[in-house]
């Protein structure tokens, strides 16, 4: 019985080819499309989920949210609170301005030396937190020893080329700072939300420097992580935190009625959320974001769906045309169980076929989708089993759900009327196929327009007058402080250059976080604001070509801006509620807990966006500073690779422990929006691919429909209408149909719109020509999908069509 249901079923394949083929690619794409966004679903999901046990992050919630606090916190809980199992503090090694800075690695046995920059310090109790895999080493020895180093896996083959390196060791930026290298680690996930290649003991960096505050409550400078007891309640815990540090910060009365009145608190943020949820000040690396997983989730589902309806639409539509062939099985005795068993079977078959097309079609464009998300996502679906499970299912689930329809209904009708056709019995069922076609062409009209509109924005950020210049500016980083005491006399050097226009030292750069500190004027003490720093030297604002509204800027001539001048923006000025700002002093606080400085103000600079769009333009203070971690060179000419060529030359007789690097400040700029460009290149494609799909079933019912109709075209014909009128006539029909489906998608396409740009500060007005436009895309893309099959019917000969029925 099965093999003869078999048989039948690709006897009905091959009699059908075309339909047989639009329904396999069909839901072959949508399924595809599943199998994709599956993989990187799971991928982002699965972040941080290869540590063991309840991992919390301490984060501090003030007037701005930061991912650091103090160094001696999560040991401070350890001892206090019996539910904290383990606990412990990291930081990368920070430079001036907080960056990471860069450190020249050699083995002194070879040179091989490399600038490093994934180094870590960390507590001793590091891997009693986190599950990274130690290959050489204990765990509970290791990072104990004042001058131990831990080295990844791959460092270990690139500075030892294969030999055993424990016990070797390492220089740092000169040969006597000298590092043993006491065990080697596995190579750190990609899906871990920080990453490090080499791991300082504070142990080490305590006795570098004793005295240092860096290592006190009175810094809020490190990374704590604290693993809990597994019965363990984390949100009563967390509430208690801000009492409990009053044992050990210093607070005065008035930090502790500032904490009260503005909510200050800490938090306790589960490891396994920060990489999509967490993006506070100071993230150790850009995270991922939960909103756009969201999005490529629900474009999947949305392709899937109109390849669903597709499939279930023509397999219904086919159906009605074997209304025939049932009332004969009928009439010879099937029974209507062998008849639902048959279409069912019929449909499973198609959709069989189909899984195993969208398998290949996955693993086809699994290299272009690795290449525009930036991971390296694979197919193994042994390995995968939930992909597998759900590409399985869900292609069983559309197939059981396509063959019901004829399984049910048409197995049901009397033999008598079978012979008669259906389409005579059940003339709803036409509604019903078109009410699938208006769905299919709605999904179709929000993914174009979501599409669009993400572009749109896209551009605007990366192209949006963003107050400074940032064409034909280099950015080179000082990896370290080499060049402090010479940097203007390669400043000046650079500067005689054909083609370098202006260089500039800075502490950070447009685009990169920024530390911030408290202001308040001198005249009024209570109100105090947060404000971002940027040290510079004197050049800053001819380089980025920033424009003063108010005062001067720096001069290296007038010896007291260095010591209590300072620059501000606008936005400083009105959070300060400052009138006639030039002149007036402020107190800043350098240092969390001290270290006030009474400046000037002698400049205002007028705002420029120095982060990302997604954020307002925050108060900042430039002041003048000789130690710069980055420079800025403003390049003018037509011959740019020759004028690098000679900066590399000239950064040669200057630096030699350093190799030489640089990037374009657009692109450092348009990294910011790496997420956004990723969202938007995946959404138009998967919208290429909506359409497409959509496209399959229209041209599948479209002929289904003109089969029916060709004795009515040819009598038309017969009577003198023109081929245009005739044209007219059979897309008439359809193009009601899509123009429906346009006018119900355009509000529901604005609002899913207006409701993504509310994540930006600074957006785009959604222009209603842009519905218009993809409305006309749709229809158009419609038309030409059906222009085969009307011009064929329309040239059809009349006589050929009567003689046929």
């Amino acid at each position: 019985m099965i093999k003869n249901y078999l048989k039948i079923a690709f006897r009905n394949l091959l009699k059908n080819k075309l339909y047989a083929l639009i329904n396999i690619l069909g839901l072959a794409f949508g399924l595809s499309c599943v199998i994709l966004i599956s993989l990187y679903v799971a991928d982002e999901w699965s972040y941080d989920r290869f540590h063991a046990g309840n991992i919390y992050r301490i984060e501090w919630y003030g007037d701005v949210p930061q991912t650091r606090t103090p160094h001696p916190m999560a040991l401070a809980l350890k001892q206090d609170y019996p539910e904290v199992l383990e606990a412990t503090s990291l930081t990368p090694l920070w430079g001036a301005g907080l960056t990471k800075r860069v450190f020249s690695v050699k083995n002194p046995e070879n040179d091989i030396v490399y600038d490093e920059r994934g180094i870590l310090g960390v507590d001793s109790t590091f891997f009693k937190v986190f599950d990274f895999k130690l290959i050489h080493g204990n765990k509970n020895e290791v990072l104990r020893n004042v001058g131990g180093v831990l080295i990844s896996e791959s460092y270990a083959h690139k500075y030892f080329e294969g030999e055993n390196p424990v016990g070797k060791y390492l220089s740092f930026n000169d040969d006597k700072t000298l590092a043993q290298v006491e065990g080697i680690f596995e190579d750190v996930p990609h899906n871990s939300h920080f990453h490090f290649d080499i791991l300082l003991s504070y142990v080490t960096l305590k006795a570098m420097n004793p005295n240092d505050a860096f290592y006190t409550w009175d810094d809020f400078g490190h990374y704590n992580y604290i693993k809990l007891k597994a019965d363990a309640d984390a949100a009563q815990l967390e509430g208690q935190l801000l009492t409990w540090v009053r044992n050990y910060v210093d607070w005065s009365d008035e930090t502790l009625q500032r904490i009260a009145q503005g909510q200050m608190h800490f938090t306790l943020d589960p490891l396994t959320d920060i990489h999509l949820k967490s993006h506070i000040r100071w993230e150790l690396e850009p995270n991922g974001n939960i909103e756009y997983v969201y999005i490529m989730v629900t474009a999947a589902l949305l392709i899937l769906i109109i390849a669903c309806v597709n499939f279930m639409n023509l397999s219904t539509s086919q159906s009605v045309g074997r209304s025939k062939e049932i009332g004969v099985r009928k009439s010879l005795g099937a029974h209507k169980s062998q008849i639902s068993w048959q279409f069912l079977g019929e449909s499973l078959l198609i959709s069989v076929i189909a899984i195993i097309l969208a398998g290949l079609l996955a693993e086809v464009a699994l290299p272009g989708f690795n290449y525009v998300t930036g991971k390296q996502l694979q197919t193994h679906y042994l390995h995968h089993p939930f992909s597998l499970l759900l590409l399985v299912g869900t292609g069983a689930f559309v197939g059981l759900v396509a063959g019901l329809y004829p399984a049910l209904f048409l197995s049901s009708i009397h033999p008598v009327v079978s012979m008669k056709g259906v389409e005579k019995v059940k003339p709803s069922g036409v509604w019903f196929r078109s009410g699938l076609v208006v769905f299919q062409f709605l999904i179709s009209m929000v993914l174009i327009t979501g599409s669009i509109i993400i572009n749109n924005q896209l551009y605007f950020m990366e192209n949006k007058d963003l107050g400074f210049d940032k064409s034909r500016i280099l950015n080179i980083p000082l990896k370290n402080d080499d060049l402090d005491d010479q940097f203007f006399a390669m400043k000046n050097e650079l500067k005689k250059i054909s083609g370098v226009e202006a260089v500039s030292g800075m502490s950070n750069v447009p685009g990169l976080q920024f530390n911030q500190h408290s202001v308040y004027e001198v005249s009024n003490p209570q109100h105090i604001i947060n404000i971002s720093e940027m040290f510079s030297d004197d050049e800053l604002v001819k380089t980025l070509g920033l424009e003063m509204k108010e005062g001067r800027s720096f001069s290296r001539n007038i010896s007291t801006d260095a010591e209590d001048a300072i620059v501000i923006n606008e936005a400083a000025v009105k959070a300060l509620n400052l009138e006639n700002a030039v002149g007036k002093e402020v107190m800043w606080e350098r240092h969390t807990g001290g270290g006030l400085m009474k400046q000037t103000i002698i400049g205002v600079v007028k705002d420029f966006n120095y982060q990302s769009l997604h954020e307002e333009v925050k108060p900042l203070v430039l002041k003048y500073a000789e130690d710069y971690n980055y420079m800025l060179l403003k390049i003018e000419g037509d011959n740019y690779q020759n004028t690098i060529a000679q900066i590399r030359e000239l950064w040669g007789n200057y630096i030699d422990r350093f190799g030489f690097e640089y990037s374009v400040l657009s692109d450092d700029l348009s990294y910011q929006y790496l997420s956004e460009e990723k969202t938007a290149k995946i959404f138009s494609g998967f919208s290429f691919i909506a359409i497409l799909i959509a496209c399959f079933g229209l041209f599948g019912l479209a002929s289904l429909s003109f089969e029916t109709r060709t004795k009515e075209v040819g009598i038309r014909k017969v009577l003198g209408a023109s081929v245009f009128s005739v044209l007219a006539l059979l897309l008439k029909d359809f193009s009601k149909l899509i123009i429906l489906a346009i006018i119900i998608a355009v509000p529901l396409a604005w609002y899913l719109s207006e409701k993504w740009l509310n994540n930006f500060i600074y957006k785009i007005e959604i222009n209603p020509l842009v519905f218009v436009l993809s409305g006309a895309l749709l229809v158009m893309i419609a038309w030409l999908t059906l222009s085969y099959l009307t011009y064929k019917a329309a040239k059809a000969n009349p006589v050929e069509a009567l003689k046929d029925q």
